[in-house]
């Protein structure tokens, strides 16, 4: 039996990072291709991973499986020479796998492979037909085609496209329902004893059960493929086992506007929840599925990248047929300078954790209403706009996640938490932490039914009186506006959406007071006549930490239009309410910050990202800053401060538990490497 060493040593992952580029192979683009100039073409990116689709829809490669339809385009050079070529260049190979669909003629062999839509139909696109994943040839067959493709192109990782349930997702016409196939009703009734649900109702005892048949189901799936491909190869590179990759792109069907942090968020919440060794970012080239071939702003790929970088994740570029002849090249240059950028410094961007003592936290549930997610949103924005530093974390059912490295756990309007998770959060402040919980958060359980009170017992909060869905024309009321300095001119903060009326212990400290919906129309008759005693939020002392509420909606609001009114009003009550200190200097909110330190605590590295060139739902080339200054927490004096941009020493000053760093110039991006003085330096410069 192997040792845990020698296992560790077969992860060639763990000794590089990742700079990837997915060419999706177009069944065209074999004709004439070449090995030697698809390698030449990532090295000009300095691209150390490629991925290219193998296996699955179509072999692009000669199968002997006979359900494995091969393309009949494979007139260029052969896709084994291609791989080899790139081991040549110590470039790695990851394969690219569908597995939800198959050609007409093998469905008509195997009707039985094939998802069933609750109305009884199946899913064709352009002569593939879905297949599901219950079904005998994603749960059996499939698993001769992966063993095939490593074999025969002894390639480096495995990526499954649109895996598990994916199946029921129509390009044209969106998600078609539970799959009715004989696979899914037999392996469901063995599980539950119950007739599959045809439509998802979070009510329905019948669908949560589906919900877990789903999770169950993926989770037996994930440890099978990788006991299987490990089996075939051992220091195979595995898709949501050793990395995760996500997709920053854009879509059509998308809320809007376009989220400038898109890319900043999935890197962030990837690294901050551990999902895998290797968070990967792909930044998507297309602006969207029905129009593959043409690329969104290079402004925006630069954006992505490093948002990416700056917080832990790896780099991808994700383009649909080869890299010599893409139809539309104009973001080429720009990611090129980002790839040269982390080639250069590689070494730098190994082993980093972040130094955040803020979590933000997302639950990934079925049971979370998709409009929750701004309520997240927003308070992301308040965060990076006004340099407060947080980590972003998803749980997930059942999982576990220690919070003992946060100070603060914001809670942004999650209706329904387990009472596990409320405990977590409960012990977490008994013990000195302060949680803010907004909104509707643990005011629902699993049924969606309102509690009397919320799962969080440290908000002092007795019991919800009454919710009302609309407060138009409601204001939060200022009377000591010394304490918001962001807000000089202002004794109003708006509300809008949902109000929680709620009665409290009588310990918990009731702040500020909520102005009702009152008369606003015609202007004549705009006014309130009192002034309620309800709050903007309050505080429960529980422990040796506080519990946080504020019982309305302030960052949906802000993701959806924006006002200062409320980003000032958030940011003042975050530093000077509660005491959180944010990040000091003359930053401008367009620029994203992240502080991360070395595993060993050799270097810290300060992250700059200049987002100026957004606006409205467009990308430009950003606005160069000048003169910018920047104060990082920091205990000790720095040996050195230098910019791996400009691979110059950056001016700084010591103060009590700080290092304030002065940035002549900010264009797109910043990096700034702060390397402590050793002890046995400090000595020799002392005396």
């Amino acid at each position: 039996m192997k040792n845990d060493v020698s296992i560790k040593t077969q992860k060639w992952w763990e000794n590089k990072t990742l700079r990837m580029i997915q060419t999706c192979l177009r069944e065209i683009d074999m004709l004439d291709i070449k090995a030697d100039g698809y390698v030449d073409e990532l090295k000009k990116f300095k691209a150390n991973v490629a991925m290219i689709n193998t296996s699955g829809i179509i072999a692009s490669y000669e199968t002997k499986l006979p359900y494995h339809f091969q393309s009949p385009y494979l007139k260029g050079d052969s896709l084994k020479d291609i791989v080899i070529a790139c081991h040549n260049a110590d470039i790695k190979v990851i394969g690219r796998m569908d597995f939800t669909k198959i050609r007409q003629p093998i469905y008509e062999k195997n009707p039985e492979w094939a998802y069933i839509s609750p109305k009884g139909k199946n899913i064709s696109c352009n002569g593939d037909v879905h297949v599901c994943f219950n079904s005998k040839y994603q749960q059996e067959y499939a698993f001769e085609i992966i063993q095939e493709t490593i074999k025969e192109l002894d390639i480096d990782g495995i990526y499954l496209n649109m895996g598990g349930y994916m199946s029921a997702m129509d390009y044209a016409n969106g998600w078609q329902g539970i799959c009715q196939c004989e696979g899914c009703r037999q392996r469901f009734m063995e599980m539950f004893g119950m007739k599959l649900p045809k439509i998802p109702d979070n009510k329905d005892e019948v669908y949560q059960k589906y919900v877990l048949f789903q999770e169950e189901t993926l989770r037996e799936y994930r440890i099978r493929l990788e006991d299987f491909a490990r089996a075939v190869k051992s220091d195979i590179f595995i898709d949501k086992q050793d990395f995760m990759r996500i997709e920053a792109n854009t879509s059509f069907k998308e809320m809007m506007p376009n989220w400038q942090y898109n890319a900043s968020a999935l890197a962030k919440t990837a690294v901050s929840s551990r999902m895998a060794d290797v968070i990967d970012i792909a930044s998507v080239d297309f602006i969207d599925i029905p129009y593959r071939h043409v690329a969104v702003s290079p402004y925006q790929q630069e954006l992505r990248l490093t948002q990416s970088l700056a917080n832990g994740g790896s780099i991808d570029y994700f383009v649909i047929g080869r890299l010599d002849t893409h139809a539309d090249k104009s973001g080429h240059e720009s990611v090129k300078k980002i790839y040269q950028y982390h080639a250069q410094n590689e070494e730098e961007y190994r082993d980093l954790v972040s130094t955040a003592q803020i979590a933000l936290i997302q639950i990934d549930s079925p049971l979370q209403l998709l409009r929750r997610k701004s309520e997240y949103r927003g308070w992301y924005n308040f965060l990076v706009e006004n340099h407060f530093l947080f980590d972003s974390i998803i749980m997930k059912p059942g999982q576990t996640i220690h919070l003992n490295k946060y100070k603060v756990i914001i809670l942004p309007d999650i209706r329904y938490i387990t009472d596990e998770f409320a405990l977590q959060i409960d012990n977490f402040v008994k013990l000195g932490g302060m949680v803010i919980s907004v909104g509707n958060t643990g005011l629902y359980d699993s049924s969606e039914k309102l509690r009397d009170k919320p799962a969080i017992n440290s908000l002092g909060i007795i019991k919800i009186e009454s919710i009302c869905s609309d407060m138009r024309s409601s204001y939060i009321k200022i009377t000591d506006r010394d304490k918001y300095p962001r807000l000089p001119n202002t004794e109003l903060v708006y509300v809008r959406g949902s109000y929680i009326y709620a009665s409290y212990e009588k310990d918990v400290e009731l702040h500020l007071n909520l102005i009702e919906p009152h008369m606003y129309a015609p202007p004549e008759r705009a006014y309130y006549k009192s002034v309620s005693d309800h709050p903007g939020f309050t505080v429960n002392f529980y422990g040796k930490g506080r519990g946080v509420y504020i019982p309305w909606e302030p960052g949906r609001e802000y993701a959806e239009n924006g006002f200062m009114n409320l980003s000032n009003f958030i940011a003042d009550f975050l530093e000077t309410d509660l005491k959180i200190k944010p990040l000091g200097g003359n930053l401008s909110p367009m620029v994203e910050v992240t502080v991360m330190e070395k595993k060993d605590q050799s270097a810290i590295y300060v992250q700059l990202i200049n987002s100026s060139g957004y606006t409205g739902n467009s990308y430009f080339e950003p606005i160069t800053m000048h003169d910018i200054k920047i104060v990082v927490p920091y205990v000790g004096y720095p040996k050195s401060v230098t910019s791996l941009v400009t691979d110059k020493s950056c001016r700084f000053e010591v103060n009590n538990g700080s290092v304030s760093v002065k940035i002549e110039q900010l264009g797109l991006f910043e990096a700034i490497k702060i390397a402590p003085e050793s002890a046995a330096e400090r000595r020799c410069e002392k005396y």
